[in-house]
């Protein structure tokens, strides 16, 4: 079993356990960072408690709720933030393209002050205590609160100012858009393909492939790493690990 490639998680996905940090953002909501993603779908499982999500996009703001086992599931470019207004809200995320969002696809709705260019930017998302994700989260509140006041305004101005915010979050994240590639065709990509050549062979009549069956045990890290939203442990891809040097088959 060792000789055989690492299991992937399905589809190349990435599965975290996330808290909802539980302080008081600008706006006076219990909140997470608002946020977008340029290159992956996410789906939110709600655990435990009570909580919602507030969202950002071409139709402007919306607000949904969720209870224990609710899900949510939103597309590239849909602006996101959870809400903990009970201070208990736990959920599942699942990430399209395991490894993207750890290598810059999720963009902090900040002002343009901290947009402005690469090294504003990274000074903005550097992340080293507790205080700093609050105060990334703080920053991003305010971005978000003010394209939240440019759809108020007009659809026309909400536009605007989140195609302003859409193209400077391309800007940011330039540098890493190579890798990102790299990061789909050694996943998500290799995964379908794998998956396309196993039904050629079913349809060969060859099950071969059956027998080179195995299994994973995926264990929380239980690293309470400091996330966009909350606190988080994440359930890591095996294969990913291996791929950089994390892990020994």
């Amino acid at each position: 079993m060792h000789d055989l490639p690492p299991l992937r998680m399905p589809g190349a996905t990435l599965m975290t356990r996330l808290n909802v940090y539980g302080t008081t953002a600008p706006d006076g909501q219990i909140s997470g960072t608002p946020h977008v993603h340029l290159a992956c779908s996410e789906m939110y499982v709600a655990l435990s408690g009570r909580g919602a999500v507030e969202l950002l996009d071409k139709d402007g703001f919306s607000r949904v709720e969720l209870a224990a086992h609710d899900a949510l599931l939103f597309s590239p470019g849909t602006i996101h933030r959870l809400i903990n207004p009970d201070g208990d809200f736990e959920i599942l995320v699942i990430m399209q393209n395991s490894g993207l969002p750890e290598r810059g696809d999720n963009v902090v709705t900040f002002t343009d002050e901290w947009l402005a260019n690469d090294e504003r930017y990274a000074e903005a998302m550097t992340v080293k205590t507790l205080e700093d994700a609050y105060r990334r989260r703080d920053r991003g509140v305010e971005g978000f609160m003010q394209l939240k006041v440019a759809f108020e305004e007009s659809q026309e101005a909400g536009r605007a100012a989140l195609e302003q915010f859409y193209e400077c979050a391309a800007a940011r994240t330039a540098v890493k858009q190579n890798q990102w590639g790299e990061m789909i065709r050694s996943g998500a990509l290799a995964a379908a393909e794998e998956t396309l050549e196993h039904l050629e062979q079913l349809k060969q009549h060859d099950v071969g492939y059956l027998s080179q069956n195995a299994y994973t045990v995926i264990r929380q890290s239980n690293a309470n790493k400091l996330g966009f939203c909350g606190h988080l442990d994440r359930y890591f891809d095996p294969a990913t690990l291996m791929l950089e040097g994390k892990v020994t088959a």
